[in-house]
């Protein structure tokens, strides 16, 4: 055991890496392990695509504004990253941003809490009002650290282990999502709306507080850095970037198919609930699904991420994608749409983790916050637009017309991925002149 565990931690000698990240490796392996636990855990009483949607349907019956939720938490955690991108370029350590911001990106499960205690004091559209800008705060508060964030993954997580980090992370923060979504479904029972959700909520605050005590025990080195020669206007910036760089255009061409094939994940759960007239309850049940199917995804995906690259990652999961959004146009039963669910959660948990790494490999030390500010920030306006066209659709057109649209946008994501964009872990970051 004790062979296996140091052969865990073994980085290559071929691998250029920082004597101090080194030297602090296990420890901030740890901290982040346990980090990811506590927040998966504490976010599970607010899962974007399972509890909070049903929540929302309690306080309103329209698919556009329940549509909403989704698309704030996609669109509130990719819109941010690229404008402080410049600002981490020229920092030596990217840990104080990360504790600063970090305390705001949890504050919002408080206020959660405290806006369902008092749903039964205001009026529905009030009410209404009241948690969506809430969560409006929660989404793009984690969009603001999120880029932060990620460079101190990546500075102090070798990119040996990058693949498994985000693997025996997700894994095991999904496996405590899983303890989650089983209290969460014992709450909605046992507890009068709408302090059961007042319950969640707190619950969850305290343990994504927990998870923050962790994050703050990460030992990162100072590295010199500096500002790339780029021009400082961002939107010259921009423009220089995407047209040196063909290659990682036509990858954000392929996000933003991918997102605006997310609506049909986005309205699955009110969709089941609606169509086989559920209790609000069985909302845990879709989380359960959805968490044990990121779970085993979440294994496979890492290590054919560490070994194949992100590329085939994106490639396989986007298939399983077109798999699902297919058959839900077939499912005529609950337990076929249960697993019709969990194949579709098991795609998106190839998409969630590629979108950690594949972004990571494309343009320099250097530039390589821009990269990945610019793979968030540029296509998180699809991910915004995804549920809300979704919403209307199911409103005017019904749930079939939804199913539909987000097919055609699948298979586009698939032939761009598979034939457009080149992996650039094999090309070595060869630039493409327009």
């Amino acid at each position: 055991m004790k062979i296996s565990i140091k052969n865990f931690f073994t980085i290559p000698e071929s691998e250029s890496v920082h004597p101090d990240v080194k030297k602090n490796f296990k420890r901030n392996f740890f901290a982040n392990l346990m980090d990811a636990c506590f927040w998966f855990f504490g976010d599970s009483f607010a899962a974007a695509y399972t509890i909070m949607p049903v929540f929302v349907s309690t306080l309103t019956d329209s698919p556009i504004l329940i549509g909403l939720i989704p698309a704030l938490d996609g669109a509130g955690w990719f819109l941010p990253q690229l404008f402080l991108a410049r600002t981490l370029e020229g920092r030596n350590r990217r840990m104080p941003v990360v504790r600063f911001l970090g305390i705001f990106d949890r504050i919002p499960f408080l206020f959660l809490a405290l806006g369902a205690f008092l749903i039964p004091q205001l009026d529905k559209p009030v009410a209404l009002i009241l948690i969506l800008v809430i969560y409006a705060l929660k989404a793009f508060s984690s969009g603001l650290v999120a880029l932060p964030w990620q460079e101190l993954i990546a500075t102090v997580i070798p990119v040996s282990h990058r693949g498994r980090y985000w693997g025996y992370s997700l894994i095991l923060g999904k496996l405590m999502g899983l303890v989650g979504a089983a209290i969460t479904g014992i709450l909605l029972i046992s507890i009068t709306y709408p302090y059961n959700y007042t319950t969640m909520f707190s619950i969850g605050f305290c343990a994504v507080s927990i998870s923050y005590t962790f994050l703050i025990m990460n030992v990162e080195p100072e590295i010199p850095r500096r500002n790339s020669e780029e021009t400082i206007n961002l939107l010259i910036r921009i423009k220089d970037v995407l047209g040196k760089d063909r290659n990682f255009l036509i990858y954000l061409m392929n996000r933003g198919f991918i997102f605006l094939a997310g609506m049909a994940l986005a309205f699955l759960t009110v969709y089941g609930i609606n169509t086989y007239d559920l209790p609000i309850a069985q909302s845990a049940t879709f989380t359960a699904i959805m968490l044990v199917s990121e779970i085993i995804g979440f294994g496979i995906w890492g290590h054919l991420g560490d070994r194949s690259g992100y590329k085939r990652v994106i490639e396989t999961s986007n298939f399983l994608l077109i798999l699902g959004i297919s058959s839900l146009l077939l499912v005529n039963s609950l337990g076929s749409l249960y697993l019709v669910f969990a194949l579709m959660s098991f795609a998106h948990s190839g998409e969630s983790i590629a979108d950690q790494n594949f972004a990571m490999e494309f343009g320099t030390e250097e530039n390589r916050p821009t990269y990945i500010g610019m793979s968030k920030t540029l296509t998180g306006p699809f991910f915004l637009l995804a549920p809300i066209i979704g919403g209307s659709l199911i409103q005017f057109r019904g749930y079939k017309s939804m199913f539909l649209a987000a097919l055609i946008m699948a298979v586009l994501s698939f032939v761009v991925i598979k034939f457009f964009v080149k992996d650039p872990r094999k090309s070595l970051h060869t630039l493409e002149t327009s």
